[in-house]
Parts: structure tokens; sequence; C-alpha cells
């Protein structure tokens, strides 16, 4: 039987723990009144403010031959592990902002989006790539557009095609060539797509997929090498998916091991013959 002051001193506990729960679920919605309640061009620079300290994060890895993807994935320092409370800050105010466009009628909302579309889109282009590389470190996962994408992302990206429809159709001009070496990847999704392309070599060189695994698997490189030939042509990935150490690099060096040495594809060429080396000075030869 139970002793009556162990009863007494259990149930303090869980009413303590009551209490503490109730005292921080006040406290977030403390904090979301004050995010409302500020002027949003004042939150949006608050903004653009964190926004500065991970574009430094992402020039710093670049100058260690990894790339920003690849940094961060594997964690290989204080800074790629400080940077998760600084995506964590970006992405919570992001979809509070994509759940307080929805809630708004349409014509107010189409207006927020369009004054807020260029921060949006650039927040998407580098964050996204951060929850990619946190979704493929468990080896088990694949297929994050399916299974693993925020539906803020897709709404964003949603919203900036809808705005910008007709220039996203249009071939590069000679200003996007020129200022290809500090762009940040255009498909948010592209690590998404390289590591889905390294699943696939691995189920090829495996002896122990099914012939349908092995046949899905081709297919999906197929797509894959159409996929980011087309990017490249268009000048919509950063240079530094061509980094020695980076994932795309590390897909190619596989694929090569697996693909037949009549396989012939206009990737194939580029990254055979070098040219993705000159890919940053925007060459004219890429068309």
């Amino acid at each position: 039987m139970s002793n009556p002051l162990e009863i007494q001193q259990q149930q303090r506990k869980v009413d303590n723990k009551n209490l503490i729960s109730k005292l921080e679920e006040r406290e977030k919605v403390l904090m979301a009144e004050r995010v409302q309640t500020m002027d949003p061009r004042k939150r949006l620079n608050q903004i653009k403010i964190k926004m500065a300290h991970l574009e430094w994060y992402h020039k710093i890895c670049k100058t260690k031959g990894i790339g920003y993807y690849d940094c961060y994935k594997n964690q290989l320092g204080s800074s790629d592990r400080d940077v998760t409370r600084l995506k964590k800050f970006l992405t919570n105010y992001w979809k509070n902002f994509v759940e307080g466009v929805e809630r708004k009628p349409q014509k107010e909302g189409a207006f927020i989006r369009g004054t807020w579309l260029y921060s949006g889109r650039n927040y998407r282009r580098m964050v996204e790539p951060l929850d990619i590389a946190e979704y493929y470190r468990d080896s088990d996962k694949r297929d994050y557009q399916t299974h693993g994408r925020s539906r803020h992302y897709i709404l964003l990206e949603q919203w900036q095609e809808d705005d910008d429809a007709e220039k996203l159709k249009s071939s590069p001009n000679n200003k996007k060539k020129q200022n290809v070496a500090g762009i940040l990847t255009e498909d948010s999704c592209f690590w998404a797509k390289v590591e889905d392309a390294l699943i696939s070599c691995k189920l090829l060189k495996s002896g122990t997929s099914s012939a349908v695994e092995k046949q899905s698997a081709k297919e999906n490189l197929d797509m894959f090498e159409q996929y980011a030939m087309n990017q490249i042509n268009n000048y919509a990935v950063s240079p530094e998916i061509f980094l020695k150490e980076s994932s795309f690099m590390k897909w190619w060096k596989t694929f090569q091991e697996i693909i037949e040495t009549s396989h012939d594809s206009p990737l194939c060429d580029f990254m055979k013959n070098g040219r993705y080396l000159q890919y940053e000075k925007g060459s004219t030869f890429l068309q």
C-alpha cells in the first residue's frame, strides 16, 4: 500500500510539472503576440541580419573546399552546429509568416507575398538545403520532396513561380552568366535530388537489389542526368556543387564506376572534359 506522504509528493510533482507546462505555453503565446504586433518591416530587417550571418557561414564553407551543404551535413566544427540555432529561428519566422498570409484575404495576401517575395526566396534557397542535410543524415531516408519537405517551402516556391513565371521560362541572359560565381542554387531541393541519385547508384551496385529496384534506379539516374545538365545550362546552380568534396562530385565519381563505357550524355561530356572547371566564369560554351 502506498504511503500517503509519497502520494502527496507525487501529486505535487505532477502539479508542478503541469504549472511549468502552462507557463511555458503562456510564454510562447506572449512571444507570438509580441512578434505579431511588431512593425512587419522591422521584423523583416531582423531576419535580414540573421540571413547575413548565414551568408557569412556560406562563404566560410566554400573556402574549405567542401561547400555549404556538405559542411552542415557532416557537422565538422562548432560553427556548423551553431547554424542549427540560426536555422531554427529563421524557419520559425517564415512558417509563422506563411500561416499569416494564408489567413489573410486573397487580395491582401497577394500584396504581402509581393513585398516579401525576394526575402522568402533567398531564405528558401539558403535554409532548405540545411533541412535536406539533416534529413539525409539518416541513411535509411530517401525522397525528401515527398516525405520530408515542409509545407511552407512548397508555398513559398509556388508564390515565387506565380509571380515570376515568365522569367523562369526564359533562357539565361548575359548578366546571369556574369554573376554565376556568387549565386545560390535556384532549386532549393537540388541536394535532395543529388542524395537520391547517390542512393540509386548504391542500388545499382548492390548485389542484393532486385531487378525492379535496379530498373527504377537506372530510370532515376537518367532523369537526374537530364535535370542536372538543364540546371547547368541555365546557370541555375552554384559553382560550389563542383567543389572536390561536395556530394555532387561524390555522386559523379560513383556514377562513373557503374556506367558502361559506351554511355554518352551531355552531362558526361561536360564532366569528363573538365568543362565544369570553367563554369563559374559564365562561359558561353555550355549552350
